[in-house]
């Protein structure tokens, strides 16, 4: 055997001290490796604090015994926290659930690497709470939280939950990328032989996917990983994430059991007969309160349509819009006697009440419609699911003409639809089939607004008096904004109205037909501007463009979200300079047009005996703008600017 001896020239407490340091060594190799990792992670994904490191969603679909068709879904989410602010920040997570979507299980801890071993601790609490949304009256969808403890830059959080799908029509899309940094997403669908499925993919190809098809035992399963997905922005007034956000909707076309086929989605037909089952079961016995009152409203109107149009208004003022979204409320409308004793309701309860309303007036072809509001970019051929609606609202069939009537709008004019569905295909019921129609744009000649003053000098001050006047779907939007609240009123009639500079002074105005949607929202106003003259020697410059549109409304680089106008509109400007008595006209610009398939102008100044008149338009022609056409607008709006900066000279005598 061989003998090691010990160096005794080495102290043992030298021995102890190397022994010590070599440990030391040991622990923080992992440390400085993670060091390295996180800085990597800072650089690769700036001003972001943590990271989807996996997150993977696995359906399972089967047939049991029972002849049930059973959906389940197994998720997996784990994040990695990479800055120090991400540990302070970003400590819980959350589930939805709702009676549709059962959280069947569920599982959530951290992960802590020390000395190259992971180092679970489980959440610090688990709460749950009723889910709020805006103008939802009820709703049955719920938050599953958990706070996440031993939190530092490094640790990672994990969420692990399965759920239950309720009803083969209402499945989740799967989205590709989020508002957060995410290294890799998975979507996993495994079906029986039993089972057929489709899907379609949004805004993002085949090829940028990893997709792989396996079968085993009978089971298919579908595999989609997208790695490095870029984050998804908000934009200002974006029309909505899927216009621009990958995404992918997946649905259930049949499944056989021993009973036989059962045909589930894939088409517009069989969406309508999934719809169709919810109305189909209101509405079934008269209401005699519900039935006397429409014909006593009625009873001075002659023809359908001023039956229909007194109907729908007294809905838009009586029916207050409350929104539901509890188990399969969100989809049955109630019975229009119910909604007429509650004096309240969603999108659907309005559209029963006038249909019924409608039906005791002895208007016909008066239908359910149903129909997604413009951030949903889809069609009923591209998507055929519950998903490509998200609104209902009546149509009233005149010969051929459609009028859209959705109530959820208190001001809307009868005969306009909605800005939010322009565009839109509609699904209309007509008893037990359908016809599909798509919701026409308004054009800008009803969407305009007017605004007329006369100008007068008085020494270095302008005097002015005006009429501000806003029609169609803009007038809508303004009654919408003010509504009741007299404070706000007084605020934005002096945003609608200011101009010129900051020393705007708004001296009185009044309002006409600001009740009356059917009529234009008109201001009648007074106002001084102060040092807002120029002048050189015996020579007065003046800028008559007080009001300046869409100046300050360019795109930046950054954007990459679709922008969304509301609507088509025009804007018509006149201004009528009254000049001094001893003084002469020197210069007026020449006239200016300029037209491309986003919007137009036009400037012109004329002499009207002594006084001076600038009249401008500015048309908006399309309501969407996407990112391939932010420059054509950059660029067109450059060019309008150049006509703000235009003068008169006048020349005192």
């Amino acid at each position: 055997m061989k003998t090691i001896r010990l160096n005794t020239a080495i102290p043992l407490t030298q021995i102890s001290y190397y022994r010590f340091n070599w440990c030391i060594y040991l622990i923080l190799i992992p440390l400085v490796v993670a060091g390295q990792d996180l800085s990597y992670l800072q650089e690769k994904y700036p001003g972001q604090t943590e990271l989807v490191t996996d997150y993977t969603e696995h359906y399972h679909l089967s047939v049991n015994k029972n002849n049930q068709l059973i959906i389940t879904q197994d998720n997996y989410e784990e994040m990695m926290i990479i800055t120090d602010k991400g540990a302070g920040f970003s400590t819980s997570e959350s589930i939805f659930f709702s009676d549709f979507h059962k959280i069947l299980s569920y599982d959530a801890y951290t992960l802590n690497t020390i000395n190259n071993k992971q180092r679970k601790t489980n959440v610090a609490q688990i709460t749950e709470k009723k889910l709020d949304y805006n103008g939802v009256f009820d709703s049955d969808v719920k938050l599953k939280i958990f706070n996440f403890s031993n939190l530092n830059a490094g640790s990672k959080k994990v969420l692990k939950y399965n759920i239950e799908f309720v009803d083969p029509f209402l499945l989740h899309r799967f989205m590709f990328a989020n508002h957060i940094a995410n290294k890799q997403r998975t979507l996993k669908i495994s079906h029986s032989d039993a089972i057929k499925i489709d899907y379609k993919l949004f805004n993002i190809t085949p090829n940028e996917l990893n997709i792989k098809k396996e079968v085993r035992k009978g089971i298919t399963t579908i595999t989609f990983q997208k790695t490095d997905p870029s984050i998804l922005k908000k934009d200002n007034d974006a029309v909505g994430n899927m216009y621009e956000a990958p995404h992918l909707h997946f649905w259930i076309t049949e499944y056989q059991t021993k009973n036989g086929v059962h045909s589930v989605l894939g088409t517009a037909d069989k969406l309508f007969d999934y719809y169709n089952n919810f109305i189909t079961q209101i509405n079934q016995k008269e209401s005699s309160d519900l039935k006397k009152f429409t014909l006593e409203l009625i009873k001075d109107d002659v023809t359908n349509e001023d039956k229909l149009k007194t109907i729908f208004s007294w809905v838009q003022k009586n029916i207050k819009y409350i929104a539901f979204e509890s188990g399969y409320e969100g989809f049955i409308p109630r019975d229009a006697s119910l909604v007429f004793e509650r004096k309240f309701g969603d999108c659907k309860d309005m559209t029963s009440i006038i249909t019924e309303m409608a039906k005791y007036a002895n208007v016909p072809n008066v239908n359910f419609t149903w129909i997604g509001t413009r951030e949903l970019p889809y069609t009923y051929e591209q998507l055929p699911t519950p998903a490509v609606d998200n609104h209902m609202i009546a149509s009233y069939i005149k010969d051929k003409e459609i009028i859209y009537l959705d109530a959820t709008n208190a001001n809307i004019p009868f005969g306009l639809p909605s800005g939010f569905i322009q565009g839109k295909e509609a699904l209309i019921a007509q008893g037990n089939t359908y016809i599909l129609s798509t919701v026409p744009e308004v054009s800008a000649e009803i969407n305009y607004i007017s605004d007329q003053v006369e100008l007068t000098l008085e020494n270095q001050k302008i005097i002015g008096k005006g009429t501000y006047l806003s029609n169609g779907l803009v007038a809508t939007m303004y009654r919408n904004i003010i509504g009741d609240n007299a404070r706000k009123r007084k605020d934005f009639v002096f945003s609608l109205l200011e101009k010129g500079n900051n020393k705007f002074k708004l001296i009185n105005f009044e309002e006409i037909d600001f009740s009356n949607n059917n009529k234009p929202y008109k201001i009648t106003y007074n106002f001084e501007l102060d040092n807002y003259l120029v002048t050189s020697g015996n020579e007065v410059y003046i800028n008559l463009t007080l009001g300046k549109p869409f100046q300050n409304e360019t795109f930046e680089t950054s954007r990459s979200q679709t922008f969304d106008h509301g609507f088509l509109h025009k804007r018509k400007h006149s201004v009528l300079l009254q000049t001094p008595s001893n003084s002469q006209i020197v210069f007026l610009p020449e006239k200016k047009s300029f037209s491309n398939e986003l919007l137009s102008y036009t400037f012109e100044y004329s002499k009207l005996g002594t006084n001076i008149l600038l009249e401008y338009e500015i048309n908006i022609k399309q309501t969407l703008i996407p990112p391939l056409q932010f420059s054509l607008w950059n660029e067109s709006i450059k060019k309008l600017k150049e006509n703000y900066l235009e003068t008169i000279i006048i020349k005192q005598k």
